[in-house]
């Protein structure tokens, strides 16, 4: 009965820290896919997430090309299935604008 206790509390505790935490200038969570486009690189956070100050209708989060090392950052992130958070600049028509990505610790 304890043993299963646990699994269960642990079971909740894992899918509660599965989700993004948005705030007005940022998101945090899991890379869920990343594409490439000519003007960079573009970003989704766990289920299509967003920052609160990026209002248009686009669930992507644009990294600019000649951010290299935030491209470089955010690809290693993905691929080591890390979570980070992406900060935004305010953004009302197209694609947000990445301005930060910050690995999470593990």
């Amino acid at each position: 009965m304890k043993s299963t206790l646990i699994l269960i509390f642990l079971a909740i505790f894992m899918s509660i820290s599965a989700h993004a935490t948005i705030g007005a200038g940022h998101v945090s969570g899991k890379i869920t896919n990343i594409t490439s486009v000519s003007s960079g690189v573009l970003v989704r956070i766990d289920a299509n997430e967003t920052p609160q100050n990026c209002t248009s209708s686009q669930v992507w989060m644009e990294i600019k090309q000649e951010n290299t090392a935030m491209i470089s950052l955010t690809i290693t992130a993905w691929t080591l299935g890390r979570n980070v958070t992406v900060y935004t600049t305010p953004r009302a028509e197209g694609y947000c604008q990445v301005i930060q990505v910050d690995p999470a610790e593990s």
